[in-house]
């Protein structure tokens, strides 16, 4: 590849022997680009380092730049990190800090499944383009994706990837469709919360998330005994000879967590996010707007920020749908946090 790469924060107790390795919600960083350079050399806010290439010649990407990577207000609840993909055939984002090498060896003794969960939210999904956006977790070498996801912006589809050998096919790092067409999809406009895990001792895989079973789905790797030893922010451009790729998209992610555990805990039940798809209409709206969902979830409470962050208006609901009053708004776009007992999600509000 190109690089060591990762996130590096701090290692404390979370229960039981497990460790958080990293978390980041990037609130402490400013809105606007991440680095300066995009070439991995010189490390921007928060010591992340990051990296964008438009391909090997011949290729049709041109917008390789620093504005690739952008802290941005409309995150899950306040700051977030915006990755836009390649405009053309070739080319990639990478982000990470330095560090994860020495964050693993340090980990408790038998704690040997890492775990990486990320909120992302796939933007509406009626983009033509072909970019895929997610997280990877690599080895040193940078050549095997231990355990990784990725969400394709035309159609929203989440996909596994990892280090694997397929019946019938050489040891490589192979993506994995979740389910018979159209796949798995993610709600659109909605922050959903993915988990991955790669286990060293059995090389298994799992991956957790909205329209995946509580047990997950999982894939027998390949890379048994293997260091996980970096965690990527990543985006490609996704094209291919049947479906060429021709325009660039954007996604927002957020509140990153990186566990080493003994036992899996994957999305455990208070950590889920988007487990439930939210209605909320009309909008556009000038006064009331409707919150319903059809999973019987208890809406706790609500919260509204505007796109600087700021908390504009919160309400206490208990109920399974609710109405809730932006006549006293400003006109411009929120972002309403919808806190229930089955999960958090954030869907964006617009009032004229």
């Amino acid at each position: 590849m190109k690089k060591l790469l990762l996130l590096s924060l701090f290692v404390a107790p979370l229960f039981s022997s497990a460790q958080v390795l990293l978390s980041e919600d990037f609130n402490a960083l400013t809105v606007g680009d991440v680095s300066t350079e995009i070439t991995g050399t010189i490390p921007g806010q928060g010591d992340y380092l990051f990296f964008a290439s438009n391909g090997t010649a011949p290729t049709t990407s041109t917008n390789a730049g620093v504005t690739n990577s952008q802290i941005v207000s409309g995150g899950n609840a306040s700051l977030g990190l915006q990755f836009e993909g390649p405009n053309g055939d070739k080319g990639s984002r990478y982000m990470w800090q330095d560090g994860f090498p020495a964050l693993w060896a340090a980990r408790v003794s038998g704690n040997n499944i890492v775990e990486l969960e990320l909120d992302i939210n796939p933007g509406a999904g009626t983009t033509t383009s072909r970019n895929t956006f997610g997280a990877y977790i690599f080895n040193a070498a940078g050549d095997r994706v231990l355990a990784g996801f990725t969400v394709r912006a035309a159609t929203r589809e989440l996909f596994l990837v990892a280090y694997s050998t397929p019946t019938g096919n050489p040891v490589g790092s192979y993506t994995y469709s979740l389910a018979a067409a159209p796949g798995i999809q993610l709600p659109a406009d909605t922050f959903s919360r993915i988990g991955i895990s790669y286990n060293k001792t059995t090389g298994q895989v799992l991956i957790k998330g909205p329209g995946i079973a509580a047990a997950g789905i999982s894939v027998n790797g390949s890379a048994t005994g293997t260091d996980p030893a970096e965690v990527d922010f990543i985006s490609f451009s996704g094209n291919t000879t049947a479906a060429p790729n021709s325009s660039s998209a954007t996604m927002v992610m957020d509140n990153l967590q990186v566990k080493a555990v003994s036992t899996g805990s994957l999305l455990s039940v208070n950590q889920v996010t988007n487990n439930v798809d939210f209605s909320v209409y009309p909008n556009p709206s000038r006064d009331l707007v409707t919150i319903s969902n059809d999973m019987n979830a208890v809406i706790e409470t609500i919260e509204m920020t505007d796109l600087n962050g700021r908390v504009v208006k919160s309400q206490k609901i208990n109920a399974t749908d609710a109405q809730v009053s932006i006549s006293d708004l400003s006109t411009g776009v929120y972002m309403m946090k919808i806190v229930t007992d089955q999960g958090t999600a954030t869907k964006k509000v617009v009032k004229e």
